[in-house]
């Protein structure tokens, strides 16, 4: 049987909204849905996308290591954008925060996050163990 270990930070800017932040089974790694909220639940970057996906990743990537991962092991994301114009800094992104073989991706635009203030999201799913092999 696999347990379900969960992935937190102390303090956990999750647990107002009675939410997870992640949770590790076996060699899969599941987060849920990051944003630019740092652990103490202030927002940065308000009107300023580049911040706010700096901040995003810096929490996926926290998360991941805490549980034994680390970006390089992501197999999976979706993309919550609230204005799809910034569609070619996530190119972008991608290529700074991922290595080929790239994520399999979905991106959507949505009209809203959690937060007013917030542009963008990313939930990941990710191998603790392991390495992503290229299938060419």
């Amino acid at each position: 049987m696999t347990n379900a270990h969960r992935i937190k930070t102390t303090p956990d800017p999750f647990e107002p909204f009675k939410l997870a932040q992640g949770y590790r089974l076996g060699d899969l790694i599941l987060l849920s849905g990051q944003a630019a909220i740092t652990k103490e639940g202030e927002i940065v970057g308000a009107d300023d996308f580049d911040a706010q996906a700096a901040q995003t990743f810096a929490n996926i990537g926290e998360l991941l290591e805490l549980a034994g991962s680390g970006l390089d092991k992501v197999v999976k994301v979706t993309v919550y954008l609230t204005d799809m114009a910034n569609f070619p800094k996530v190119i972008a992104l991608r290529e700074k925060y991922f290595t080929p073989p790239y994520p399999a991706d979905t991106i959507v635009e949505v009209s809203a996050l959690a937060l007013p203030e917030l542009m963008i999201e990313i939930d990941v799913m990710a191998l603790a163990n392991g390495e992503i092999v290229d299938a060419e």
